[in-house]
């Protein structure tokens, strides 16, 4: 007798990874319809992504959520002027070009003060995260 076990294949996307742990999170709270989780670059696709940005999930249905995350894609009209702040970060996937303009603006707001800021943000979800988990 042969027994067969359907498997999920592992996650491989951004935006995979991001709504395989958003069902665990609901499959391990049923009765939430939603909560806030930190963001993953890339979930919403190429573009700039907010340091220390958060998610906001909601679940519409069962296996069904909304995603709502502090994101800006390269093609926005704003995306030139975003990219000059020091805690929003360019993402594209692996072999895809960050556009040059963006990346250029980028990269002249890679202060020490605001590396400073962003490892504070590190550090208050690294605590956030231990305390949950405890």
């Amino acid at each position: 007798m042969s027994t067969f076990t359907a498997t999920e294949p592992e996650p491989t996307t951004p935006e995979q990874r991001a709504t395989a742990a958003d069902r665990a999170w609901f499959e391990h709270h049923p009765q939430a319809t939603d909560y806030r989780r930190p963001t993953v670059p890339g979930e919403f696709g190429p573009g700039l992504y907010f340091d220390g940005g958060r998610t906001h999930v909601t679940r519409l249905l069962a296996g069904v959520t909304y995603r709502v995350g502090q994101f800006a894609a390269f093609e926005d009209p704003n995306a030139l002027r975003i990219a000059r702040t020091p805690q929003w970060r360019p993402w594209a996937p692996e072999g895809a070009e960050i556009p040059p303009e963006i990346a250029a603006a980028d990269a002249l707001y890679r202060t020490p003060e605001a590396l400073a800021v962003l490892a504070l943000l590190e550090a208050e979800d690294t605590i956030k995260n231990e305390g949950e988990a405890a």
